[in-house]
């Protein structure tokens, strides 16, 4: 059972709103397998739960896991069992993950727990799938929820680094990097040395395992390509090579590390950052959001940033723009009484 959940003793730690989840041992599987669905062998659980991984991109593979998990011991803590659990029931798992995280942490959850009931019924470990009909929580189809900062709280946030230090000229060349490309943290993380190039003449990074495991290119502006040397020549990470990764830990001493950055390297960055900027709940899509935001303030063209941000639905970036637009140019705006 190499990949499957109950042999992941060491999960990420989760941003702020997530409590550290803890698997039960092993030994506790018979317990578990007895309220997920009668008879369940280990076989089974390993069959379900790496069919809903098998297209999973691995920098999201252990989110999954972890929400997997979590989905299992409640039907184990609520005597439900897997094979009949039904609407009502996981009515009542939209809003105990409602009540506990925010909207995108338990939205995220509830999805995981839909695609694992598909598998299910794939697998014909249960007859249909009742979190078909099961409703989300309510975001609006026209808005984002996601912090975006202004081009002056980008500024001083960029401002706020100390550059005089080879660690402080990785987190600037990390920051503009996320601000002015929109990459996903996961991306940032997944970049090395021989991911930088140029084509046609432009600087550019090959994200080579992007959302959904895709690959893409993204145009580096040259302020951030700047930084990005700047941060290189300071630590000679390029010679280490191509497979080097471009964002390293760091020492004590300011001496980087063979081991890059992770995701929740990066979450702890931006949250330390912007703690001293006076910046509430700001996390790395939030600079993300940032970035799609002051492109289309800035005149960018909305295809265009859906592009550079690698949204495979322009609806999704159209939330951002329309966010703006309906405080701007309100039908409010347009009566003049008392």
């Amino acid at each position: 059972m190499a990949d499957s959940i109950v042999n992941r003793p060491n999960l990420p730690q989760f941003p702020h709103d997530e409590p550290e989840i803890t698997l039960v041992p092993t030994s506790n599987l018979p317990v578990i397998v007895d309220y997920v669905q009668p008879a369940l062998t280990p076989l089974d659980l390993e069959r379900l739960t790496n069919t809903l991984l098998k297209n999973v991109a691995e920098s999201s593979r252990r989110i999954y896991q972890t929400d997997v998990y979590q989905f299992f011991k409640w039907l184990a803590e609520n005597h439900f069992n897997l094979a009949t659990v039904e609407y009502s029931d996981l009515s009542e798992y939209r809003a105990y993950l409602g009540s506990r995280y925010q909207k995108p942490t338990a939205t995220r959850k509830l999805v995981v727990m839909r695609r694992l009931l598909e598998v299910a019924v794939l697998l014909k470990l249960r007859p249909d799938n009742p979190a078909t009909a099961l409703k989300g929580y309510g975001t609006t189809a026209n808005e984002t929820t996601r912090r975006a900062l202004t081009k002056k709280e980008a500024s001083d946030l960029l401002a706020s680094i100390d550059q005089t230090t080879a660690k402080g000229k990785r987190d600037y060349a990390l920051f503009l990097l996320l601000l002015r490309t929109g990459i996903r943290r996961a991306e940032a993380a997944g970049l090395t040395i021989g991911d930088l190039s140029t084509e046609g003449g432009y600087p550019i990074a090959t994200i080579r395992h992007g959302k959904g495991d895709k690959r893409r290119i993204v145009k580096l502006p040259s302020a951030v390509r700047d930084a990005i040397e700047r941060y290189l020549a300071a630590t000679g990470q390029r010679q280490g090579g191509p497979q080097m990764p471009l964002f390293a830990r760091f020492t004590r001493a300011d001496k980087p590390k063979q081991a890059g950055l992770d995701g929740r390297d990066i979450e702890r960055i931006v949250e330390g950052y912007a703690a001293r900027c006076g910046l509430d709940r700001l996390t790395p899509h939030g600079l993300r959001a940032s970035f799609v935001t002051l492109a289309l303030e800035g005149g960018a063209r909305l295809q265009q940033v859906q592009y550079a941000a690698g949204h495979a639905d322009p609806r999704t970036t159209e939330r951002y723009q329309k966010r703006k637009q309906n405080l701007q140019d309100n039908a409010v705006d347009y009566l003049d009484l008392g």
